[in-house]
């Protein structure tokens, strides 16, 4: 410590800095072990990692402090992290930090990390998990989309996933190519299925999917190819909430063997891949089959059934009818011969009376026959070939030509009269009713 000529003392800069490492040095002896929150995590070329810690308290920063992992210490941390809580360090993580306090003349106070224990994080993670979970009760939506009715049929499918990841491929080959025949149609909404940006995005491609709800009867959610590394971000509760007020069926093929994420228990129906999902879905259409096929063979049944006791009474009633004109012949015997007798007797009679009349008949045609009539001294003139029934018609000197019942005359009219009234006409012109 310095004094200056106002007897004031001071220290340097240098002097200050190299106190408060001395002082540090004897406070902090030994490395100790921290609990803090990665506010940011980058890497160098060199493989050195620099960390920004930070302390929350209800959203506010209430300490903050750099830390350092030399690339030696970050290959061997890094990848025992990486094994045992199954993701890689990243920022947001709470983290148990075993360190040296270090402080330096030139850059100041920071941590140097030794030693990373990944059991903490794991335990944070899980207890951020559990606060979602129970806001997602509290809310009361944890059940919601599950509730939702799945269709019988559905056969329209609205998925979420990476164009290039190969648990798309799995599940539309496994879907398309099912041993059933059934056509399904699925409709590609692209999503980023891992890292930081991957709750966002999926919320997007939910958010487009809502706009041409109409178009699908469900939505499915697949991944693969990855690790449960990348799971974390399928716990948030932004995309959590999103899924479980979602209007369509959600259907996720995202988890673990052993994981199931918020978003999996949210979901109408959470499968372990995507060849489960397809398979799912084919099944809900086989099982529909089924049952239509099985009450078309109950109606069957109960048709063939019905027929059969139909045709037995038929048979019943039709062995009874055979008796009937046994019994009933004796009866009616001799009432049948009365009726056939009475109906010959009014028979013969009838014909005699229709031989009676139909020779009246005879009769009276042949005394109506021109040839007959002539015989009875009657004659009929023309002229010009017409029956004359008047005398008026004729001029002097015309000839007329009559008919008698033995031959015919040709005679020239030199003269004619006019008919006394009488009851008869002249029987040289024409008889009444012959032409």
């Amino acid at each position: 410590m310095k004094k200056n000529s106002g007897e004031k003392a001071y220290f340097t800069l240098f002097e200050l800095n190299t106190a408060i490492k001395s002082a540090l040095g004897d406070i902090f002896p030994e490395s100790c072990w921290v609990a803090a929150e990665i506010a940011e995590l980058k890497c160098n070329q060199k493989g050195h990692c620099y960390l920004e810690l930070i302390e929350k308290e209800d959203e506010k920063t209430t300490a903050q402090i750099k830390a350092t992992i030399w690339a030696y210490e970050y290959r061997k941390l890094g990848h025992k992290f990486e094994k045992t809580a199954g993701q890689v360090l990243k920022a947001g993580m709470r983290v148990l930090l075993f360190v040296d306090v270090t402080f330096h003349e030139v850059y100041g106070l920071s941590l140097n990390i030794k030693d990373i224990d990944p059991a903490y994080t794991m335990g944070e993670m899980a207890r951020k998990k559990k606060e979602v979970i129970d806001r997602l009760r509290k809310e009361g939506i944890m059940e919601m989309n599950r509730s939702l009715p799945l269709p019988l049929v559905p056969q329209r499918a609205a998925v979420i996933s990476s164009r290039t990841a190969a648990g798309y491929g799995d599940f539309f080959q496994q879907l398309d190519n099912n041993p059933y025949g059934y056509k399904f149609t699925h409709v590609l909404f692209p999503a980023i299925m891992q890292g930081q940006e991957a709750e966002r995005s999926v919320i997007c491609a939910l958010d487009e999917i809502g706009k041409k709800k109409g178009l699908f009867d469900v939505v499915v959610i697949v991944r693969g190819g990855g690790s449960v590394i990348d799971l974390n971000c399928f716990d948030g509760y932004e995309i959590s909430s999103h899924i479980a007020r979602f209007p369509l069926p959600v259907i996720t093929g995202i988890g673990h063997e052993k994981d199931d994420t918020v978003t999996d228990m949210v979901a109408h129906a959470k499968l372990k891949t995507p060849t489960a999902v397809a398979e799912f879905l084919i099944s809900g259409l086989r099982s529909y089959e089924e049952r239509v096929m099985g009450v078309f063979d109950g109606v069957r049944r109960r048709v063939e059934r019905m027929l059969k006791d139909e045709r037995n009474k038929f048979d019943s009633l039709t062995r009874s009818a055979s008796y009937i004109p046994l019994r009933i012949s004796a009866v009616h015997m001799n009432r049948l011969a009365v009726i056939r007798s009475d109906l010959e007797s009014r028979a013969a009679g009838r014909l005699v009376r229709e031989q009676h009349r139909t020779a009246a008949v005879e009769q009276a045609i042949k005394h109506l026959d021109p040839s007959n009539v002539l015989k009875r001294g009657y004659s009929i003139t023309r002229h010009k070939g017409k029956v004359l029934r008047s005398s008026a018609s004729l001029k002097k000197w015309a000839v007329i030509e009559t008919k008698l019942s033995n031959g015919e005359i040709t005679s020239i009219v030199q003269d004619r009269k006019e008919a006394v009234k009488s009851e008869q006409r002249q029987t040289d012109i024409l008889l009444p009713g012959l032409e």
